[in-house]
């Protein structure tokens, strides 16, 4: 009986944990989001985007060396911000 009630308590602080771990995440999310928003709109109406979209990409190359790990997953991310940048329609030189 005593052993049930331990058991009962652990799971709910463990189950508190990972609510609050979720609702963690979920705020962090919706900030990314809205700084996603902030930025698409400063970069659309940068007069020089093609000096930023060299830069860009020079500080991901460092940040992906930096935390090999996460690489992988800000390469989509990295793939977004590039189009918003005019990868691709920046003029020769």
């Amino acid at each position: 009986m005593e052993q049930d009630k331990e058991i009962r308590e652990t799971l709910e602080i463990h189950t508190q944990s990972i609510q609050g771990l979720v609702d963690n995440q979920l705020m962090l999310a919706a900030q990314v989001q809205v700084l996603q928003a902030a930025l698409a709109t400063v970069l659309l109406h940068h007069a020089d985007r093609a000096t930023l979209l060299r830069t860009f990409k020079g500080y991901m190359k460092i940040s992906k060396e930096s935390t090999p790990q996460l690489s992988r997953h800000m390469e989509a991310l990295e793939g977004g911000m590039l189009a918003l940048l005019g990868q691709g329609t920046e003029p020769e030189r």
